[in-house]
């Protein structure tokens, strides 16, 4: 629908009520037979429908205005002067009439002729009294109209301007909405300003990361010389107009640059570009900071007036809206691409990154490689010194790769420990094999956290394109099979992707799905292998051992499921299992056949991490169960012991004080050295069968064998040999003084029915304990 302006209107409605009201006299001058009155009506009638239709389709407001005024004017005087003082109260809306339709001068002026004219045909009509009273009341029409016309001539024009503004500034804010470019915006500001005052000259300057300087961001009508000349303005107190306001965060307003001391440095310059005055205001952000400025010169001396100040401070608003919405499309972007913790290119970005490098290799029949590379046991850092450390070991090592590579390479975090790196222009595994050891080596240099040292290696997987794959999604994924690889092979590695490892991968995930199932159905038994006194040749000790019966592919032996338990949290639940069942056996055997008979139980290292809570749990349930806790051994890992972690060592403390038997598994096989053991209260220690094995009377295994066996009597330790299948291995250990034995020789592991026999004829008297 057409808008049409206040003028518009108000002229349209004065010719309709003025047509309508004037046609029934008209009507009325036929009917009495008075020629004058129906000639002036009609006239008056026909000029108003002409003036109605003109209006209506030319907009022409001015011009019918001023005919329809003067044409009420002189029809008034004619009608004053044909019919004298009966008429005279017409000049009371023509008097109104008129300060509507022309300016409130010329209608002032036109009035008080209408007036003069009037009263100088009529003034012998009328009496003195009503003479002066009709002059004064014309001539309060007259001030009153002329007051009120000019304030709503006054608010009409400023309701124009801001409706003038307001459409500027939707247009302006249209772009911001649309993410137009923050320079397209800006130029959009300074256009506007400049149209609405031809005489000024307007510059946009941004405050830039350092918060140090300008940069330039919209100035399309200030010289190019002058532009290059102040794009990285340095900011300080008496640097120019905008050094100053963007230092102080105040207006600064200049009237004479040539004679301003804050524009002593920049004279010639301002003269070589005709400059003269400078209003320059600081654009400060919703925090209150200082986010550039915006600055009005003018080529003659110019003071600001407060509308100047008013239009500045909305333009200036408009400016701060443009640039904190380019800061926060940044802000975002940069969240979404981009790792918090590291600042290096997440998933997302380095998925848009291989895009473009893949087709790049296509076009240019060039190779390049994607590695992925894991921190070895990255979580077990986590879990012992808190995620702050781990924080801490994240930002170094992403540090220590990029530092690494080179410039053309690429490197992002996938996720939790992992990271990616692209090599481009990769020629023979021999280059790739050289980097990726220099990121072995960085990576293995101690990290330090808190004054500690914390030692992490990594394991890296290497896929080329285009041999290993051609897209991205194969890439990753045979970069990430061929990473399990290297942790396959023992870690702080370098694995390339094979079939092999494709093959072996997607066995592994199938094993994890089963194991899952298994857990969930208890597809597990138990086996207990007896653990021989060999000095009196007596049962009463046995270690519990796991196994798992697939319903398809038989059984699978603890070697293949139980790392991958412990990777995937399983072994908390798995674990459970075997002490519930061994709880049962335990509370029936000590009943029945043998009371001093204690089971051990494998503990994996993930069990000491939520502070123990479920082996605590389980001397409680001994307790209720009212079976001694020294019926229990609890196996632990030599490696677990050299941790020395505060909240390994705990632990232990508290279920030995509670009676529990603690013993050391595959003693010897670790790194650690026998000096470890004077800091720990230990009860067995198992001599891994590795030792045993090969055992001879002069050979460096019994050399071994007997140098624990003394340390560990020397520190009121008793020793479980592991793995004795021969006479000969008995009788060397059984010399040497070793109490305990367990192998083929003596038992093989047992079900728990061929257990139960077993401690029925073996124990036909009660042991002493």
């Amino acid at each position: 629908m057409l808008q049409r302006t206040l003028r518009e209107k108000v002229l349209l409605a004065i010719t309709s009520i003025t047509g309508s009201a004037v046609f029934p006299l008209f009507i009325v001058s036929i009917n009495d037979g008075d020629v004058a009155h129906m000639m002036v009506n009609l006239l008056g009638v026909t000029l108003m429908a002409g003036t109605f239709l003109g209006v209506w389709y030319t907009r022409n407001v001015q011009l019918y205005s001023k005919i329809v005024t003067i044409f009420i004017f002189i029809t008034i005087m004619i009608s004053v002067y044909i019919k004298g003082i009966s008429l005279i109260f017409w000049l009371y809306p023509a008097i109104i009439a008129s300060f509507y339709l022309i300016p409130p001068l010329s209608a002032l002026l036109l009035s008080l002729t209408l007036i003069l004219i009037s009263c100088s045909l009529t003034y012998n009509q009328f009496d003195s009294f009503t003479f002066t009273r009709v002059v004064i009341t014309l001539i309060l029409t007259i001030i009153c109209t002329f007051v009120f016309s000019t304030y709503i001539e006054k608010e009409n024009k400023k309701f124009i301007e801001n409706e003038k503004f307001n459409h500027l500034r939707n247009k302006i804010l249209e772009l911001i909405a649309c993410s137009a470019k923050l320079p397209d915006v800006l130029h959009a500001i300074v256009d506007a300003l400049e149209n609405e005052n031809p005489d000024a000259i307007c510059s946009i300057l941004l405050l830039d990361k350092t918060e140090t300087r300008l940069t330039l961001g919209a100035a399309p009508s200030l010289p190019d010389f002058y532009n290059q000349a102040i794009d990285g303005l340095l900011i300080g107190q008496g640097v120019g107009s905008c050094g100053t306001s963007a230092y102080t965060g105040k207006k600064v307003i200049v009237l004479d640059i040539a004679t301003h001391p804050h524009w002593t440095q920049w004279s010639e310059l301002t003269k070589k570009a005709n400059l003269t005055t400078c209003w320059s205001e600081p654009i400060i952000n919703n925090r209150g900071k200082v986010i550039g400025t915006f600055a009005i010169y003018f080529k003659k001396q110019t003071s600001p007036t407060e509308k100047d100040f008013r239009l500045i401070e909305q333009f200036v608003s408009l400016s701060r809206i443009a640039i904190e919405r380019e800061k926060a499309d940044q802000l975002i972007w940069h969240q979404a691409n981009f790792d918090h913790l590291t600042q290096l290119p997440n998933r997302s970005l380095v998925n848009e990154y291989l895009s473009n490098i893949i087709k790049r290799a296509k076009r240019e029949n060039t190779q390049f490689t994607i590695a992925i590379l894991d921190i070895d046991n990255f979580k077990d850092v986590n879990d012992s010194l808190g995620h702050s450390a781990g924080d801490a070991l994240l930002v170094e090592t992403a540090k220590r790769i990029k530092d690494t590579l080179r410039d053309s390479d690429i490197i992002a975090r996938i996720g939790g420990d992992e990271f990616i790196f692209v090599l481009t222009n990769t020629n023979g595994v021999q280059n790739i094999e050289v980097v990726g050891n220099k990121i072995l080596t960085a990576l293995a240099k101690p990290y330090l956290f808190e004054e500690k040292k914390i030692y992490c290696t990594a394991s890296i997987g290497v896929a080329i394109y285009p041999n290993d794959a051609d897209n991205i999604n194969e890439l990753l994924r045979n970069a990430d099979h061929a990473m399990y690889g290297a942790k396959a092979k023992g870690r702080n590695a370098i694995h390339y992707f094979t079939e092999n490892i494709r093959t072996e991968f997607l066995k592994r995930i199938q094993l994890i799905q089963d194991l899952r199932i298994a857990v969930k159905k208890q597809q597990f038994f138990l086996v207990y292998q007896p653990i021989e006194n060999l000095k009196n040749n007596k049962i009463y000790k046995a270690e519990a051992l796991i196994h798992w019966q697939h319903p398809e592919k038989g059984l699978i032996s603890p070697l293949d499921f139980i790392p991958i338990a412990e990777e995937t949290g399983l072994i908390i639940e798995i674990s459970e299992w075997v002490f519930q069942q061994v709880l049962q056996d335990l509370k029936l055997w000590r009943g029945a056949y043998c009371e001093n008979l204690q089971i051990s139980i494998n503990t994996s290292p993930v069990q000491y991490k939520n502070h123990g809570k479920q082996i605590l749990n389980w001397v409680e349930q001994l307790k209720l169960h009212n079976i001694p806790t020294h019926a229990l051994i609890i196996e632990i890992t030599e490696n677990l012991l050299m941790e020395d972690q505060d909240e390994v060592v705990n632990i232990i403390a508290d279920i030995r004080r509670q009676g529990v038997v603690v013993a050391i598994d595959d003693f010897g096989t670790g790194y650690c050295s026998f000096s470890y053991l004077k800091n720990f209260t230990i009860d067995y220690i198992k001599i891994d069968q590795s030792f045993v094995k090969n055992m001879s009377s002069d050979n460096n295994d019994m050399a071994i064998c007997e140098a624990i066996i003394v340390m560990a009597d020397k520190l009121n330790i008793e020793v479980i040999a592991e793995g004795i299948e021969t006479a000969q291995q008995r009788q060397l250990l059984a010399t040497a003084g070793c109490t305990f034995g367990q192998g083929y020789l003596l038992a093989k592991p047992l079900l728990k029915k061929d257990f139960e026999q077993l401690l029925i004829s073996a124990n036909n008297e009660k042991s002493e304990f």
